[in-house]
């Protein structure tokens, strides 16, 4: 029989690989309040973090590219962001390796502000224009730029301005600051109850239209994706955060919109409940059917950056 001492040391050891087990992860939200984020937060409201031996600092960013710059900078560990970021990050010779996908598009539209409707009726009709995006060097910049080569134009024929998400990217729209502008499902609903239908030059917030769009039916859209010197020293943490995360997909494909919505924090949605309605009813039939990139969506990827040959950001960490 173990002496008391004896005892009470071996349950100060167990207790100290626990802390180191539930040692913190910063994980950083690009676009904050975007239906594509909905997983990383649902998977904190159903405690699924918790269940899975993790303590998890969420840090939200008003865009994808200041969620990249943290990354890069070190304040956070993870970023739930977007599968086209990190390529283009790799291409410039970074290591930052994606290990899980939750979406198979960008959920966003190319949609012509009200007042500039007339006037711009076709993406070609862009040149000179004023486009909205979330900010600068973010994943709906590159869709603005990916759509502009496909139809002839450089990107440097059109001004990006930065507009934000939800609220601030509807009165930027609204008020006529710029000519179009890409944006989320909750930003068209507001929009149109205003002004009546918009017209959307590329759209893809349904499979259909991401088939258009891109070619392919699952384009990489919100990915978890580190530093892959933070995965090689935290292959276990990785995974379980992987496993948490997918969990809250799997959750959301098995329960209805009001469910899903009621756990979400209400400053997601503001006063216009039902628009976020709309916006998460559209969203889950995009999830991820799997983990992990295929090829094919990571070569539609490679080709929306305008880029060849650029190595494979996926790195499967398991989630079971």
């Amino acid at each position: 029989m173990r002496s008391k001492p004896a005892a009470l040391l071996a349950a100060l050891a167990l207790g100290a690989c626990g802390a180191r087990r539930q040692e913190s992860i910063r994980l950083g939200i690009a676009a904050q309040q975007s239906v594509s984020q909905i997983p990383v937060y649902l998977a904190a409201q159903l405690g699924l973090y918790r269940k899975n031996g993790l303590r998890v600092e969420l840090a939200e960013f008003p865009g994808a590219s200041k969620g990249m710059e943290a990354l890069l900078g070190g304040s956070v560990d993870v970023l739930s962001g977007y599968y086209t970021q990190a390529l283009a990050v790799r291409a410039k010779g970074r290591r930052i390796d994606v290990f899980l996908g939750c979406f198979d598009s960008l959920l966003v539209a190319l949609a012509v502000a009200p007042a500039a409707a007339e006037r711009v009726r076709r993406i070609e009709d862009l040149r000179g224009a004023k486009v909205g995006v979330t900010t600068p060097g973010s994943a709906t910049h590159q869709f603005v730029d990916f759509l502009l080569r496909r139809h002839g134009l450089a990107p440097s024929e059109v001004k990006a301005v930065a507009i934000g998400t939800a609220a601030r990217g509807a009165a930027a729209m609204e008020r006529g600051m710029v000519d179009a502008g890409v944006v989320t499902d909750f930003t068209i609903r507001y929009l149109e109850r205003r002004f009546g239908k918009l017209r959307l030059l590329a759209d893809t917030r349904t499979r259909e239209g991401v088939l258009e769009a891109h070619g392919v039916s699952a384009f990489p859209g919100t990915v978890l994706m580190a530093d892959s010197s933070w995965i090689d020293s935290h292959p276990d943490e990785a995974r379980r955060l992987a496993r948490a995360v997918w969990e809250a997909v799997l959750w959301m494909r098995a329960h209805s919109v009001e469910e899903i919505v009621a756990k979400m924090p209400a400053s997601h949605y503001g006063q216009d409940r039902e628009a976020y309605y709309d916006a998460v009813r559209l969203a889950v039939p995009m999830l991820s059917t799997r983990a992990t990139i295929g090829a094919a969506s990571h070569q539609a990827a490679v080709e929306f950056l305008g880029a060849s040959g650029m190595e494979t950001a996926f790195r499967d960490v398991g989630v079971r």
